[in-house]
């Protein structure tokens, strides 16, 4: 849908000003005085990004202002800019991220659209010329006014409008939550094989992105909480509307969840504030006690949690758990005596995912494996230390019988090689789970906890590949293929 946002843009954008003016603070962002603050990681500047938000409720649609300050790490002089506009593949019941069984799950009301308006794109107030391409049309292509050589940035600016669709997958919105996750161009990641272009598939996380910063100043109304990605490090209210400014450094991505029915509880562990957004009482306490035992379990094996807070946020999402830098969402109807087993494993795997994708990154399209099956393994670890090795060795025994079913299936495809989500679970999950128990069992727990804490400091807030981690554990005598093989 193309809409002309021009003369409204304009009273928009007065209605803000006198808005903002009433709070008594106006975040008038000095773009070029933040981007002088770059974080480092390993002695690499990283991307920068500020996004201005205004949430609309009744017509559930967001309208931004971003600014990113591009650094080329790639190695090669940049003539074009990529990013990723997931949005835009909910803009078709075609091409919208579901299979099709799972379609009346996704849109309890009947598919309803949602997608990104780009209204301008500029550089030292140029404009920018641009397309979007891509399988689903979510993909930016940026052309650049002049060479990026390696180690240099850009700063660029864009207006963009974007609209919710009401559904329950992780970006929409239900009865209770609205889900703004995935929301916002973000930069495509360039590696060994050059520009990672993929589109919002069906089956899997199919995201991959480098660690970034982030300022989100986001305005809604008065009777919303917002879970976030980082931290509410600014807040002014007036009588109908708040202004937050959220901050997140060194994450790869950037989420939000709003709800006006949130119950909230907190506990700390370590410098860490563990905060749950439950929407029932039943089990709201039980998951902050899971969420912090999480955290500390995976703190002990892997190494210390880094950021100073913890989400974990009850949803509109049909889908049961999803991991975001410091957030992780959770199927609402977990939250109930009869699935308390379920909702304790879901926590548990979201909650170690903050180890294997957001501090350790990889390829989640190409290598799905890489994350998700040591995740999967690191949530038998969280029951092992929670209850004891009889409970885990049971779990793991569920897990070898279905596998079995598995045999001769490979394990390291890529998501889109997958013919359905169960299939795709059995053997990244499933399976690879089962093999990371059998180098467990070959090389002991000495080794195995110190190559996995290696592993997480090394690449900290960096992306690995599957090569890399390999040749971690080949160096300490393991052929991950031969293990496998015996595991097929």
């Amino acid at each position: 849908m193309v809409i002309n946002f021009n003369k409204k843009r304009r009273k928009i954008a007065l209605v803000i000003l006198i808005i903002l003016c009433a709070i008594g603070v106006f975040f008038l962002i000095n773009h070029k005085t933040e981007n002088d603050t770059m974080q480092i990681v390993d002695d690499k500047q990283i991307n920068n990004y500020i996004i201005d938000v205004v949430f609309n409720d009744k017509d559930k649609t967001i309208e931004c202002n971003q600014n990113i300050t591009y650094v080329n790490n790639t190695g090669k002089t940049l003539d074009k800019l990529y990013m990723h506009i997931y949005p835009n593949a909910f803009s078709d019941s075609e091409t919208c991220p579901f299979e099709k069984e799972e379609m009346e799950q996704a849109y309890p009301n009947g598919f309803n659209r949602g997608y990104i308006d780009i209204l301008n794109i500029l550089n030292s107030n140029k404009k920018l010329k641009y397309n979007i391409t891509g399988d689903k049309k979510d993909i930016l292509e940026i052309q650049l006014d002049k060479e990026l050589k390696k180690g240099e940035k850009c700063s660029i600016d864009m207006k963009y409008n974007v609209k919710l669709p009401n559904c329950l997958g992780r970006f929409g919105y239900g009865d209770d939550t609205i889900n703004i996750t995935n929301w916002f161009p973000i930069a495509c990641v360039y590696d060994e094989k050059g520009w990672n272009l993929g589109s919002y598939s069906a089956i899997g996380d199919p995201f991959y992105s480098d660690t970034s910063n982030f300022t989100v100043n986001i305005l809604v109304p008065n009777k919303y909480e917002i879970a976030s990605t980082g931290s509410i490090i600014e807040e002014k209210k007036d009588k109908d509307k708040k202004l937050c400014k959220l901050q997140a450094k060194k994450v790869r991505d950037f989420a939000m969840i709003l709800s006006d029915k949130f119950i909230i509880n907190k506990s700390v562990y370590g410098k860490t504030s563990i905060i749950t957004y439950s929407l029932d009482k039943d089990l709201a306490v039980e998951a902050n006690k899971i969420a912090k035992e999480s955290i500390k379990v995976f703190s002990e094996l892997f190494t210390e949690y880094p950021y100073d807070t913890y989400s974990v946020v009850a949803s509109d999402f049909f889908i049961g758990g999803m991991e975001y830098p410091t957030l992780v969402m959770i199927d609402k109807n977990l939250y109930d005596e009869d699935s308390k087993f379920l909702l304790e494993y879901v926590i548990a795997h979201e909650t170690a995912h903050q180890w294997w994708y957001s501090i350790v990154g990889n390829d989640e399209v190409s290598e799905p494996w890489l994350d998700e099956a040591l995740t999967e393994y690191s949530t038998i670890l969280y029951f092992e230390s929670r209850y004891g090795k009889d409970v885990s060795d049971k779990l793991m025994k569920t897990m070898k019988v279905q596998s079995e079913n598995y045999r001769g299936e490979d394990m390291f495809k890529a998501i889109n090689e997958f013919g359905s989500s169960s299939e795709y679970s059995l053997n990244v999950y499933t399976k690879g789970a089962v093999v990371f128990n059998e180098i467990r069992k070959e090389v002991g727990d000495k080794i195995f906890f110190e190559t996995l804490q290696e592993y997480c400091q090394s690449y900290m807030f960096q992306n690995v590949n599957g090569e890399q981690f390999m040749k971690l554990w080949k160096d300490k005598g393991v052929d991950i293929n031969k293990i496998v093989d015996k595991c097929s």
